[in-house]
């Protein structure tokens, strides 16, 4: 027979025992055994009958006189409201709250593990990249709730559940603050627990996003060496500790601890909120990077192991090669021996053009990158500079051995509204939508822990007057955590609106590489660079005339992108005329809107020179061309 003890009502004055509620259904819930016991109420293990899968039932256990004039059936009910407004799987997720009888309670997500509390009173301290793994993934629900407008106040090792896998939780909401309608709580109550409360949650402040943070770094010192950071015989010896004692160098009490640890949760327990990070996401931020600083000095330990103990991972299958440059139009290959098109998409391995400035450029651009100090890289030049194809060389360089995780997106804005950061997390085969998509992608960057840093290329962050807010958190994100690299190409300054003050008035901001323009005789290197990639190498001579080549500089700006479509049009022209020469006029001609389809001139186009070429207008821009050249002017006499 079920267990049908009732309780006294949960409105009464008196103390109550719920203890012993086994077999007694709820609802669709099947109360089967105690799991645990907060200030509020007592969670049971329950089966959902209808939907068959385990729950977690917090059946209310307050007495009004505990609740200072507050009714507390309205402050459990505002607990399952508030978490419900929390959209973060590292949260506690709500089914449902209901009222059977005199019992009160609340349906939740059954976490299977253990707290942090009971796994450090089982094993001890945790080791250092477990407990930051853990704190990391707290910060993370933490940033999730401040930005629903929620403050935890009672962050602590035993409101924070493992699950399989590791995956942290962070539950009970039950001292929480919530925003304009929602009154849960008491701002008069002081909430939490003594040993990780904040300096000024004791001299009767509201709490707010620094305590929960101030709490979550008081948490993270117990894990790291387990202990609180302030114990005493009694509640007024913790609090005089919290408000007045330095704080203990965690690595006193743990020999060997890494310093990055240290670091981290010596900032979030600073006496003043001003003086910690500046938001959990921030935190967050911060334990990834020393994820990364503890994965780093693993990863080198195992580099100094004899060869032959270690066995080596599976090489990662190879990066699929782009399709190949699309064929030659008949008139381009049957009157000048083209084998593929020029100008066209090309393997970014096996550039046609390997030369300055561009080459220096992309080696400066691998150095930047594989070195330690930048983080935040701004590739810029004007569209048609040659940055996509660069980006494209980078990542593909970067990627080819299998030993890096590179994923490129457009950044600019499209047709279908997603934004750079949907499109990389995309990308990375992570949800793309919601609040804490950033959240998710730094998630799956973690699993690149002890291979090289993953980097994350974006192009297209053109006419910028502010950085959209989803690449200012990408960029924040790279510079605070160290987990990812960040290369964005844009227009010149973009480095200065990436990160415009560095990070908490530290010099770290964003690396800028521009890419300058061919000069003249570049672009004539371009052009037959091109020229001797995509021809037969029987196919017959095809001249190109100096004074195209300087036309085509002057026309182009010495952009690549640019030259690339006056020199398909060029070509054209000079297929279309049947001339295996490459003049001045093709050059004057050619459009440079776009490169005509077929290759093949519009009717409006001119395949022949007028009688009086060239005019009035193009023998100034000539004459100045062949100036800058160090050439005489154009001759009098002289035909194209």
């Amino acid at each position: 027979m079920p267990n049908q003890h009732v309780p006294p009502d949960p409105r009464s004055t008196g103390p109550l025992d719920l203890s012993r509620l086994v077999g007694v259904k709820l609802g669709n819930y099947r109360l089967e055994r105690v799991i645990g016991r907060g200030r509020m109420g007592v969670v049971y293990l329950a089966q959902d009958e209808a939907l068959l899968r385990p729950t977690a039932i917090k059946v209310l256990a307050w007495a009004s006189s505990e609740t200072r004039g507050q009714d507390p059936v309205q402050w459990f009910l505002g607990e399952a409201r508030l978490v419900a407004r929390i959209n973060d799987p590292r949260v506690v997720q709500i089914y449902g709250a209901a009222k059977q009888g005199d019992y009160c309670y609340i349906a939740m997500e059954y976490v299977p593990g253990q707290s942090t509390e009971a796994l450090i009173a089982r094993d001890g301290r945790l080791a250092p990249e477990t407990a930051t793994d853990i704190l990391v993934q707290a910060a993370s629900a933490l940033h999730a709730a401040h930005v629903a407008g929620v403050v935890h106040r009672d962050v602590k090792p035993g409101n924070l559940l493992i699950g399989p896998g590791g995956v942290t939780k962070l539950g009970d909401f039950g001292m929480a603050l919530g925003s304009a309608g929602f009154p849960v709580g008491n701002a008069a109550v002081r909430a939490g627990t003594p040993f990780y409360s904040a300096p000024e949650i004791w001299r009767g402040a509201v709490a707010n996003g620094a305590s929960d943070i101030y709490a979550l770094g008081a948490t993270y010192f117990h894990l790291l060496t387990g202990r609180p950071p302030y114990v005493g015989a009694d509640v007024a010896a913790v609090e005089r500790a919290h408000l007045s004692d330095p704080l203990p160098d965690p690595r006193e009490l743990v020999s060997g601890l890494p310093s990055s640890c240290a670091a981290l949760v010596m900032r979030a327990l600073a006496k003043s909120p001003s003086e910690r990070q500046p938001t959990a996401q921030v935190l967050m931020w911060e334990g990834r990077r020393a994820l990364q600083e503890l994965a780093a000095a693993a990863h080198a330990l195992l580099a100094s192991t004899p060869v032959g103990s270690l066995q080596a991972p599976p090489p990662r299958p190879p990066r699929p090669r782009p399709p190949a440059p699309r064929a030659a139009p008949p008139p381009l290959s049957a009157q000048f021996g083209f084998t593929q098109a020029p100008f066209a998409p090309f393997d970014p391995l096996q550039a046609p053009f390997q030369a300055a400035p561009l080459d220096l450029v992309r080696r400066q651009l691998r150095t930047l990158i594989e070195g330690p100090a930048t983080a935040l890289l701004a590739l810029t030049g004007p569209p048609g500079s040659g940055r996509s194809t660069l980006l494209r060389q980078l990542a593909a360089d970067l990627s080819a051995t299998g030993s890096r995780l590179v994923l490129s997106a457009d950044g600019a804005g499209r047709d279908d509204g997603r934004s750079a950061l949907q499109r990389i997390c995309r990308a990375a085969g992570v949800p793309d939508e919601g609040e804490t998509r950033i959240d998710g992608l730094l998630h799956r960057l973690a699993e690149e822990r002890g291979r090289p840093v993953p980097l994350l290329v974006l192009d297209g962050a053109d006419h910028l007057s502010a950085v959209p807010a989803d690449l200012e958190t990408l960029a924040s994100a790279a510079l605070w955590s160290r987990t990812f690299k960040l290369v964005v190409a844009g227009a010149p300054g973009l480095g200065a609106l990436l990160a415009p003050g560095g990070v908490a008035g530290q010099p770290e901001r964003a690396s800028e590489l521009s890419v300058p323009p061919l000069d003249a005789d570049q672009v004539a290197h371009y052009f037959r660079s091109w020229l001797r990639a995509t021809r037969a190498p029987d196919a017959a001579a095809l001249h190109l005339s100096a004074d195209a080549m300087l036309l085509l500089a002057h026309r182009s700006g010495g952009r690549p992108g640019l030259i690339d479509i006056l020199g398909w049009n060029m070509l054209a022209l000079a297929a279309a005329a049947g001339r295996p020469t490459v003049t001045s006029w093709h050059a004057w001609e050619a459009s440079i809107d776009g490169p005509w389809p077929g290759a093949t001139p519009p009717p409006s186009a001119r395949l022949a020179p007028p009688r009086d070429w060239p005019t009035s207008e193009a023998r100034a821009v000539l004459d100045s061309c062949r100036t800058r050249a160090g050439l005489p002017p154009w001759p009098t006499e002289k035909r194209p």
